[in-house]
């Protein structure tokens, strides 16, 4: 079976809810724009406007047939052909279709006589002919009956058609009244509108006939008929909506799928940059879209390491990842260039702050290139062997520490792929008794309910897309709370009562669950179980703090803001922290050159408490070396921009140094530019005394706000001050 051509069919739905001489039928009305928009929907094939007419209250013969004949004549797959409204029979025994201006008793020649509607369908070379009447007597005695009917189906019977009819004989169709549709129309627009259970796609005549047929009867409404010619009965107007329930999904599969969204969001706009096409990388190292992820997010760690396009390039094209020939250095230009918008603006994210919603933060992309590399090596080693995939992980990604690997290939997916639902575990345990206590103990009873909520809040990321881990850290949260009410209720139960034995039993269900958790824990990344971890109310407002300073630093242009003279900056680049310092004199220069052919600052934090409103960085070359550098940048925490700053600072626990030089041009204008970059790393030590100070700051100026709540990413309080505040220079001077 398959929909009919589209461009070869026609539908004409003629339907009357207001008469001069007959008692209105309001549903009527709605029958014709609710199968108008299934006709022209997807579900319908998608059936151009202009030919499905809708024929509303047509006034005499002439305005109900002449739209017939014409979609009669047009048609070439299939023509169909509905009626809603009062039907009237002649003492011989034909039907008449009531329009507009029909009237009761003798007049029946202003009324359509079926026959004629018969005959313009007859007339059509349409291989395909429905008609659908859900039409009426106007005799009815009582209320919400259309009227009655007399071997309608019979009468009506095309041969080479399919014809369905909304009663029987000696029944009535039904217009209950208040109701949207009428009775038949109803059940007939439900069918298709949410498909049908176990019936194949498309959705023949016959069994939406029989889903009508059954819903009516099971509702004491009058049956419907159908009759048809030929092979009538397997003519298919509408796509089944209805599909086979899938398998439940393991964690393994929820994993992937999110796997599958990080691919999708780093792309974005990079899918059609020449460099990424999927003839331009190397298929042997496996999946296209996992490959460009990576190329993505190592060439953001290049940038937010305050590498220059050149360096990136040649890191690229001696990767060994692309095909030969390798992409041109323009290409690779175009590549590194558009990496580096999307960074600017959205953090590589679609969406801002988190990277679409998954947890991935824009101001560590270290994070995400590892948490990548992670997985492509978990991939390639089930069917490499391990030595092997490491000297790809050093040849290809320049990583040379082997935990990397670890970290996913040596422990087996199985966990994962075999975790088990305790809700489908529960379902399945004999003892009702021990399966309700435990169903408690998981739920509200036993605090497992409060737990998860708690959890759920508390989330640096969006609990759309993660789904393995808001499963996993769920029922982790869920089972603690259940094994900690659990004990309480065993200590207090009597030896040898019965309530000890279920207590008992439902102690060991939610111990062997706890197993099963650990074991899925060891099998995903440092990266995955940082962002599953419980979280204290500091690093939950640290989270909502840093999500919000995100949002706007990204919103704004990322223009290069030149440094004072005779002073070392603290700014921001896109969402993480840049310093810049002005280098003056040709001794200077000479000095920072050799410096950084050495690199290293030693970097000092000076605060009288740690709830002073000024803190201190010192920069010096250990030991005071041989260039005598030295600086100091001054973070004044009364202000909440620097305080964000800070703790940006503190998170990342990393910051680009970038040395400048200037020089006045010949029309006297300065000039700056860039005697190179250093990328200082602050060490936990110091990350952690700045995120503290910076926390203590930003809870004193955002009083009462203890981070995000569910819906909500970041702080709104926090958002309401940048609103209103001068946000950091942009350090970073154009490479």
């Amino acid at each position: 079976m398959r929909l009919p051509d589209p461009g070869g069919t026609r539908v004409v739905l003629i339907g009357v809810d207001e008469y001069q001489h007959f008692p209105p039928l309001p549903a009527v009305r709605n029958n014709l724009t609710e199968l108008a928009k299934l006709f022209r929907s997807p579900l319908g094939g998608s059936l151009p406007a202009r030919h499905c007419t809708t024929v509303l209250n047509p006034t005499d013969i002439s305005s109900a047939l002449d739209p017939v004949h014409r979609a009669a004549s047009e048609a070439s797959d299939t023509l169909v052909v509905y009626f809603a409204g009062h039907g009237t029979r002649l003492p011989d025994g034909s039907l008449r279709l009531a329009v507009r201006n029909s009237e009761r008793g003798r007049k029946q020649y202003a009324s359509v006589a079926f026959d004629d509607l018969r005959a313009e369908v007859l007339d059509s070379t349409a291989v395909n002919k429905v008609v659908i009447l859900d039409c009426c007597y106007s005799g009815a005695a009582l209320e919400g009956f259309m009227g009655s009917t007399d071997e309608v189906a019979d009468e009506t019977i095309i041969e080479g058609t399919y014809v369905m009819t909304a009663s029987a004989a000696t029944q009535a169709a039904m217009a209950p009244p208040d109701a949207p549709l009428t009775a038949f129309t109803g059940e007939l627009v439900k069918a298709i509108a949410n498909g049908i259970a176990e019936v194949p796609d498309p959705l023949d005549m016959s069994s939406l006939y029989k889903y009508v047929h059954g819903r009516l009867r099971s509702q004491g409404m009058p049956l419907p008929q159908q009759r048809a010619g030929g092979l009538g009965h397997d003519i298919a107007l509408f796509h089944n909506k209805w599909s086979p329930p899938k398998e439940k999904p393991t964690l393994s599969t929820k994993r992937d799928e999110w796997f599958h969204e990080i691919h999708h969001e780093l792309l974005g706009s990079l899918r059609n940059v020449s460099a990424l096409a999927q003839d331009r990388l190397r298929p042997e190292f496996g999946d296209p879209a996992l490959i460009r992820s990576l190329l993505v997010a190592r060439i953001a760690v290049q940038l937010a390491q305050g590498k220059s396009t050149t360096t990136i390039s040649g890191m690229l094209s001696s990767s060994g990842v692309f095909a030969t020939p390798c992409p041109s250095t323009d290409e690779l230009s175009e590549l590194i260039a558009e990496v580096q918008f999307r960074y600017e603006t959205d953090g590589l994210a679609n969406s801002v702050p988190f990277l679409g919603g998954l947890g991935l933060f824009p101001w560590t992309p270290e994070s995400t290139y590892i948490l990548l590399s992670e997985y492509w090596a978990a991939q390639r080693s089930r069917t490499m062997p391990r030595p092997h995939v490491e000297r790809e992980l050093s040849d290809l990604w320049d990583t040379a520490d082997t935990r990397v690997l670890s970290a996913h290939s040596s422990l087996p997916s199985l966990p994962l792929v075999t975790y088990p639902d305790p809700w489908e575990k529960l379902k399945a345990e004999p003892d009702l008794r021990v399966g309700t206590v435990t169903a408690m103990m998981l739920g509200e009873r036993g605090g497992g309910d409060r737990a998860w909520e708690h959890w759920m809040s508390t989330r640096p990321w969006s609990t759309l897309t993660a789904r393995h881990l808001v499963q996993l850290g769920g029922d982790l949260v869920r089972c603690k709370a259940a094994q900690r009410t659990l004990a309480q209720y065993v200590d207090l139960a009597p030896a040898g009562h019965n309530s000890r034995a279920v207590l008992l039993r439902a102690t060991e269900i939610i111990e062997e669950q706890l197993k099963d958790i650990a074991l899925a824990i060891e099998s995903i990344s440092a990266i995955e179980y940082d962002l599953l971890r419980e979280r204290t109310a500091d690093e939950h407002f640290q989270d909502g703090c840093l999500a919000t300073f995100s949002k706007h630093l990204l919103k704004r242009s990322q223009a290069f803001t030149p440094f004072e003279e005779n002073k070392m900056n603290h700014g921001t680049w896109a969402a993480i922290p840049w310093w810049s310092l002005g280098v003056h004199g040709k001794q200077e220069q000479r000095a920072v050159e050799d410096f950084l052919k050495r690199g290293g600052l030693r970097l000092g934090v000076a605060a009288e408490s740690p709830d002073a409103d000024e803190l201190v960085i010192s920069c010096e070359e250990p030991d005071l070396g041989p260039s005598w550098i030295t600086a100091r940048l001054i973070f004044d925490l009364r202000d909440v921009v620097q305080a964000c700053e800070l703790l940006l600072l503190g998170r990342r626990q990393s910051v680009v140094v970038d040395f400048l030089t200037e020089h006045i041009d010949e029309w006297g204008d300065r000039q700056v530019h860039l005697a190179g970059s250093l990328d200082l790393s602050l060490g936990p030590e110091i990350g952690a005394t700045l995120t503290d100070v910076a926390t203590r700051a930003l809870h004193r100026l955002l009083p009462d706000s203890p981070g995000p709540s569910l819906h909500h990413e970041g702080v709104p309080a926090l958002d309401r001050l940048l609103d209103s505040s001068r946000l950091p220079k942009i350090a970073r001077c154009p490479r």
